[in-house]
């Protein structure tokens, strides 16, 4: 039903040719292309770093880039690119990355969100306003014809405005997952720090470091990015996975041909992703998982792209939960055409192993709505079973549905209005509480 309604708007819409925004998707082997903002059970969501409509290089300082063509169509924007009033933030952050980060060989992409909501039932605040600040990049150091490595780093930073910043909103509406995915730790700090290493014409990839699952495993094209995507974790990612937080950990990519790629690795589950990311590794407690892609139009890019994923993961980690288990999952993203893409989720997992023993979403996206190539909506429910959660208070189903608008405003500034309804079974959970919201995302 979600499919059908955003497939009559798209042919209503007809957006021009240009090919939709790329949101992402098994992309994490471009170390400057995804990144992920977040805390144990208390965010992780997507935050992606350039995309080719994401960052649109200044208007005044030139008209091409190394993605291609500057958009500068007035039509594409509310206030056309020549006077964006946020202009000088990205001639300053422009100067940093041509005369500081490109002589030193790094690469340097800030971001800034402020997301405000209010929740018309819950058991404590109502409202919820926060600024987000990402920084991502990195530093290459080898790359030659055989190998090519990188380290690559993540900072974030979040602070509360004009609301309290503690408790987050999962907690006074009952949720053992994040009804805000943006949101992460108040401090600053380095969330991610590794090296990234391809052999064999980028056939075999290694990254070891402190690193975020996420960036890896459970991708999807539609439904990933909380920045310009849905804002709920529900949406994100599968509840019934327990993934880790920033962390000591290494993950492996083979590419065993243009259509199939084989990722897994193993992570310390008891990280706490404020620190180093080696706290208690000691103690043994591991995540671990294997994931099989498939995309059946790798080798026409100029073709409908679609990625088909299964995984099956083992943890061991009673701490964090009531028990260790295993589970597994799916995840699904097809290109439609006129910018539509539907998705699909699901995964299951022993009971006390995970938030959710059984988890399943399903929605769409539709880039370039109303014929603007930057802007898009999306309309997606999910569904966790919370009756066995390896999480205190677990009873019951949790029903989130959610549908934002982002809309380009300027070159460098998307406005979201977004509204979300939750409902969960969870004990001191609430039951059918509206969720009002307005997402700004600067990308310099």
């Amino acid at each position: 039903m979600i499919t059908l309604l955003l497939a009559a708007v798209a042919h209503a819409a007809e957006p021009d040719s240009s090919k939709p925004m790329d949101l992402g998707s098994d992309r994490a082997r471009e170390p400057v292309l995804l990144f992920h903002s977040g805390i144990h059970h208390s965010n992780g969501g997507g935050i992606h770093l350039t995309t080719p409509q994401q960052h649109i290089p200044s208007a005044a300082s030139r008209t091409t880039s190394d993605k291609g063509p500057v958009d500068l169509d007035s039509a594409n924007f509310i206030i056309p690119p020549q006077q964006d009033p946020f202009g000088f933030l990205s001639e300053a952050v422009d100067f940093v990355r041509t005369d500081i980060a490109k002589p030193l060989n790094f690469s340097f992409e800030p971001q800034l969100i402020y997301i405000f909501q209010h929740a018309t039932r819950s058991n404590g605040p109502h409202s919820f306003s926060y600024i987000y600040a990402n920084i991502n990049g990195s530093l290459p150091f080898d790359d030659t014809d055989d190998a090519k490595g990188h380290l690559v780093y993540n900072i974030q930073a979040n602070t509360g405005i004009g609301a309290s910043t503690n408790p987050y909103p999962e907690v006074p509406l009952g949720s053992p997952y994040f009804i805000d995915n943006i949101i992460t730790s108040g401090r600053i700090g380095l969330k991610k720090l590794w090296w990234r290493q391809s052999f064999m014409d980028d056939t075999f990839t290694i990254n070891i470091g402190k690193l975020y699952y996420e960036n890896f495993f459970d991708l999807n094209l539609a439904a990933q990015n909380p920045a310009n995507q849905f804002v709920a974790g529900q949406l994100t990612n599968s509840t019934a996975v327990p993934f880790p937080s920033y962390g000591f950990g290494f993950v492996g990519e083979v590419k065993a041909s243009p259509e199939i790629e084989i990722r897994f690795g193993t992570m310390n589950a008891l990280s706490s992703g404020r620190a180093s990311g080696f706290e208690k590794l000691d103690q043994g407690r591991l995540f671990n998982i294997v994931q099989a892609r498939w995309n059946p139009q790798a080798n026409h890019p100029d073709a409908l792209q679609g990625n088909y994923r299964v995984y099956a993961w083992y943890s061991n980690d009673d701490v964090s939960y009531t028990d260790g288990g295993w589970g597994a999952g799916l995840s699904f993203d097809q290109e439609l055409g006129g910018g539509l893409v539907p998705f699909l989720r699901c995964g299951f997992a022993q009971d006390g192993a995970a938030p959710a023993t059984v988890c399943w979403s399903t929605g769409a996206v539709l880039n370039g709505f109303l014929g603007r190539k930057h802007d898009g909506i999306g309309l997606a429910c999910t569904f966790s079973n919370l009756d066995g959660s390896g999480l205190t208070g677990g009873e019951g189903w949790e029903t989130m549905v959610e549908f934002f608008w982002r809309i380009q405003v300027t070159r460098t500034l998307q406005v979201s209005p977004d509204v979300q309804w939750f409902s969960s079974g969870q004990t001191g959970g609430v039951e059918g509480s509206w969720i009002w919201g307005l997402r700004c995302t600067w990308n310099f």
